[in-house]
């Protein structure tokens, strides 16, 4: 089986870690994570299904959820500090150049570039802040679970 792609669009806060992490707890408490939902459905919608944790905490669930990973955000454990640390990252400038022909993209743009999460491993993931106005108005977290 291949990985499953997951997404995210949440208002732009400057401090992306925090928001990384206000997103695992809310996915966390909500329930939207596999082993809950075997195949959790995207977009997360105020209509998505949220039957609540069956874990303890989020650390429970990556052990349920065994190998496969749960599917979500919650296979994320933060931002990564360096290039050589596993987490979550933003594209560089030039990738973001060249996909999007500048370094700040709308969030249409983003959301319709299939060409996004082609450079993305089982188990990878990475953040986009797209620009409304000029101005960061979303973080677009997106990645791929490990089955």
């Amino acid at each position: 089986m291949g990985g499953h792609l997951w997404w995210y669009v949440e208002p732009y806060e400057p401090d992306v870690a925090v928001v990384l992490q206000r997103v695992r707890q809310r996915e966390f408490q909500a329930g939207r994570y596999s082993p809950v939902i075997p195949v959790p459905a995207f977009p997360v919608t105020a209509h998505s299904p949220a039957a609540g944790p069956d874990h303890d905490s989020i650390e429970d669930a990556l052990e349920a959820a065994d190998a496969q990973g749960t599917r979500t955000i919650l296979d994320v454990p933060g931002l990564a500090d360096s290039d050589d640390d596993w987490g979550m990252r933003p594209p560089d400038r030039e990738t973001l150049l060249d996909l999007f022909g500048t370094t700040r993209p709308a969030l249409a743009q983003v959301q319709a570039s299939d060409r996004l999460t082609e450079s993305l491993d089982r188990g990878e993931s990475l953040y986009v802040v797209a620009y409304e106005g000029g101005q960061p108005a979303y973080l677009y977290f997106t990645g791929y679970s490990y089955d």
